[in-house]
């Protein structure tokens, strides 16, 4: 059996500056929903893969982080000026938050055993997008785990 200890610090650290470990998922949700796609394998996998890395570091806690592409930022401007990108990214950062919690809660529904307070969910919108060019690597849940004293 491995495990990983947890690297105590003499400080209590913000939980979303330094990560042990950082890992991009791509969970599947319906279209424009924060609802997870029930018939996608992948989250099924994905969740157990969390569930494992929590496993084998006792004491440390995951953030995931909601994301959602940016491909129609200038669309909104074109049709409604500043205010509605304004208005279109307050949207966007909510989607991304809600995304972030359904995986939490989806997380602990499956898997009763871990508990909720080392399971933080995060919205970042559309302000962290990837590099790449296909907006489908920005739909995704950042999973990072930290471990705290």
């Amino acid at each position: 059996r491995i495990a990983i200890a947890p690297i105590k610090t003499a400080t209590q650290a913000s939980l979303e500056g330094d990560p042990l470990l950082s890992k991009d998922i791509r969970f599947f949700f319906e279209a424009n929903s924060s609802n997870l796609d029930r018939n996608e394998p992948k989250n099924v996998e994905y969740l157990a893969t969390i569930k494992r890395f929590l496993q084998v570091s006792p004491g440390s806690t995951v953030v995931l982080r909601g994301h959602v592409d940016n491909v129609r930022i200038e669309e909104f401007r074109r049709s409604g000026g500043e205010s509605l990108v304004q208005s279109m990214a307050l949207k966007a950062m909510d989607l991304s938050q809600q995304r972030a919690r359904a995986v939490g809660e989806a997380l602990l529904a499956k898997f009763p055993e871990i508990d909720k307070s080392r399971v933080e969910a995060v919205g970042r919108g559309w302000q962290e997008p990837t590099n790449s060019t296909d907006p489908a690597q920005n739909r995704r849940v950042e999973v990072q785990w930290f471990t705290i004293e």
